[in-house]
């Protein structure tokens, strides 16, 4: 039997399991959208960072060319006694097509955490880290590619010492130039150069003078 007590419950009752439906597909709408978003940015990012990666190593193939293959195939790099040794996926070794081109590294030769190119003058640091946000993604785990600026190299030969030309140079990362982006004085967009000091060891094992 019915009470109007009871219709109003029942009324109440109903209401509120239509307005939870509705909050529930609301929700359910809110976080299909939301995963579509994560996975698009997700998918952006990967086609930034493999874009920014195979333009480098067309940079690496047109500078520092191989013996044979390309810098895109190589799974890693050692240093084999004074010779950078590069190991390519189909099983193949190539050294570079240019030896000399190669002239210091940080860390372990069997494993280094960066190796240093030099052409024309200019050096260019190759940098290593399996974790790292390029490196995680990369077959070689190159994680960065540092380039050596003109403006720095000009300031080194000006310089009244080596102190004072190792602390003035800067380079130029080919792989997270948006982690240096600036404006300029007139508003202009600019790419920050890193100021650090960098020490590497020679192919025979002594200290690196960078000149």
């Amino acid at each position: 039997m019915s009470t109007p007590k009871l219709d109003t419950i029942n009324r109440s009752t109903s209401t509120q399991a239509s307005l939870l439906a509705q909050s529930a597909e609301q929700n359910a709408a809110s976080a299909e959208t939301m995963s579509e978003v994560v996975s698009m940015f997700a998918e952006l990012d990967e086609q930034t960072h493999l874009h920014v990666i195979n333009y480098s190593k067309q940079f690496l193939d047109s500078v520092f060319p191989l013996e044979h293959g390309s810098h895109k195939d190589v799974k890693s790099y050692v240093v084999y006694y004074r010779h950078l040794l590069a190991f390519l996926e189909d099983g193949t070794q190539a050294g570079l097509a240019h030896p000399e081109q190669f002239v210091a590294l940080s860390g372990h030769k069997e494993n280094p955490s960066s190796i240093v190119l030099k052409t024309n003058g200019y050096h260019v640091e190759i940098l290593f880290n399996p974790c790292g946000e390029h490196g995680r993604r990369d077959k070689a785990n190159i994680d960065d590619i540092q380039v050596e600026t003109f403006e720095d190299k000009q300031k080194a030969s000006e310089a009244q010492s080596l102190e004072h030309a190792m602390t003035n140079r800067r380079w130029f990362s080919l792989l997270k130039k948006e982690r240096h982006f600036k404006l300029d004085a007139n508003g202009q967009p600019k790419y920050a150069c890193l100021n650090v000091a960098k020490e590497f060891t020679n192919k025979d094992g002594e200290d690196y003078q960078l000149n």
